[in-house]
């Protein structure tokens, strides 16, 4: 038995185990319990494991490589309306105003705005609906 991946929490743990058995490859998990009672035991004793057997290393890392996820079809890309480039994110303003708020005055005032910074030019957007 060789250790195919190592996680933090046991859940995780099972979940790549399960993907492996709907795929006939047999994992088990090992350390879960100790994790479990301890949890600051987690980084000493490595992790939880998922451990195969070494005949079915290969067989395994193919399967993960060809079963990444991709992007959601429902995910719609924003994109710049200045510059047009992909590299937008929400803008983070709203939720630091918030937490400073938080600090301050001892209840959140929370901000609606729904706005997006381009990572290319930094142009704030708010995003068309369509």
């Amino acid at each position: 038995m060789i250790t195919f991946a190592t996680f933090s929490k046991p859940e995780e743990a099972h979940l790549l185990r399960m993907r492996l058995e709907a795929a006939g490859i047999p994992a088990f998990v090992q350390d879960e319990n100790t994790v479990q009672m301890y949890w600051l035991y987690s980084n000493a004793i490595g992790g939880v494991r998922v451990q195969i057997a070494g005949e079915d290393l290969e067989a395994a890392q193919e399967f993960l490589a060809a079963d990444t996820p991709q992007s959601s079809p429902d995910a719609v890309e924003v994109h710049c309306p200045s510059c047009g480039s992909a590299e937008t994110a929400p803008d983070e303003f709203p939720r630091q105003m918030s937490f400073l708020s938080l600090i301050l005055l001892n209840f959140p005032i929370l901000i609606g705005r729904k706005q997006w910074r381009c990572g290319a030019c930094q142009t704030v957007f708010k995003p068309v609906q369509e």
